[in-house]
């Protein structure tokens, strides 16, 4: 059957800092990471076909995360095995849950991958996943480009995680014509507000998305704040869930997982009648904040990501 989402971009482990115990004893966990191979599990336990496309080292750890992925039922047949190291982040949060991040992801298999390696498969599915992050060397960019490219021939629509994460950028500059680069392919985009600040202020930013993109619907989330969806439709908006904050790693995964299992379930795709209805996307905003709400009640991306049932059959719901 066909791949109803690709998720294209970096698979890897984060080492994540446990709570309790002494400072002289800290304990870590390893548990999946990488956004897209976030949301490709998120999909998967919400009955999606998601597939992933990432770099894997030929190690133990390499081999761990395919395992980790099969066993969510994620596609794992077109990750590129490569002779180097599987790429790993230690995690470690603050009272409110919020993450930082120290990488040890030089010249590992997740920041690897090159033009070569992407085939016209890889991007056979209804839907495309990618950020901004794989546009960080000219290797990555050019494998990003190839998988666009080979989206768009197959008529895949494009899901682009805006993501930005200024540190990886040598300036503020580059970073934005790196999301001008992509952003006119996507059919959706995903902010945060902390990407809309990265490239400037939300209003600034948001101007810059609609004029490089300016048939996209836009999904802007807020953390505790209001998300709102902007396109060919009212412009509809939610207020996030409550939820006791744990770790707050993979809530923005979480949340496009919830959203693009809406669109699949509904057939949307620009040109649909429902494309256009603001049911839709209320749905897409509510679906999304709940696997939010679900992702940062326990550590790790996708740990909280348990007992989805009254969530799958939201998404898939009929409209009303």
């Amino acid at each position: 059957m066909q791949t109803q989402v690709a998720c294209f971009g970096e698979a890897l482990w984060d080492i994540v800092e446990l709570p309790g115990g002494a400072p002289s004893a800290v304990r870590y966990e390893r548990v999946l990471g990488g956004a897209p191979a976030n949301v490709a599990t998120g999909l998967s336990r919400l009955g999606v076909r998601a597939s992933l496309i990432a770099g894997l080292g030929r190690d133990s750890f390499g081999e761990a995360l395919a395992s980790h992925l099969r066993n969510d039922g994620v596609d794992a047949s077109q990750l590129v095995w490569m002779a180097r190291r599987t790429g790993v982040t230690f995690v470690s949060r603050d009272a409110k849950g919020q993450p930082s991040f120290l990488f040890y992801r030089h010249e590992t298999a997740d920041v690897s991958l090159t033009a070569a390696h992407i085939t016209k498969e890889m991007a056979r599915a209804q839907w495309a996943l990618l950020g901004s992050s794989t546009m960080m060397t000219p290797d990555l960019r050019a494998a990003t480009i190839q998988f666009v490219t080979h989206a768009v021939a197959s008529k895949a629509n494009i899901f682009f995680d805006l993501n930005v994460r200024a540190h990886l950028w040598k300036s503020a500059a580059k970073m934005r014509t790196a999301v001008a680069e992509l952003a006119p392919h996507a059919a959706v985009i995903k902010a945060s507000s902390d990407d809309l600040a990265a490239l400037g202020n939300e209003v600034k930013a948001l101007a810059f998305l609609r004029k490089s993109a300016p048939s996209a619907v836009v999904i802007v989330t807020r953390g505790e704040g209001d998300m709102t969806a902007v396109g060919p439709f009212d412009d509809v908006s939610l207020p996030a869930m409550r939820a006791r904050c744990v770790d707050a790693t993979g809530a923005g995964d979480a949340f496009i997982a919830g959203t693009l299992a809406v669109l699949v379930a509904h057939r949307a795709k620009p040109g649909a009648r429902v494309w256009c209805d603001p049911r839709l996307w209320l749905r897409a905003l509510d679906v999304g904040r709940r696997m939010g709400q679900k992702a940062v009640g326990r550590v790790g991306a996708v740990t909280g990501l348990v007992k989805l049932d009254s969530i799958r059959n939201l998404a898939s719901m009929q409209l009303s």
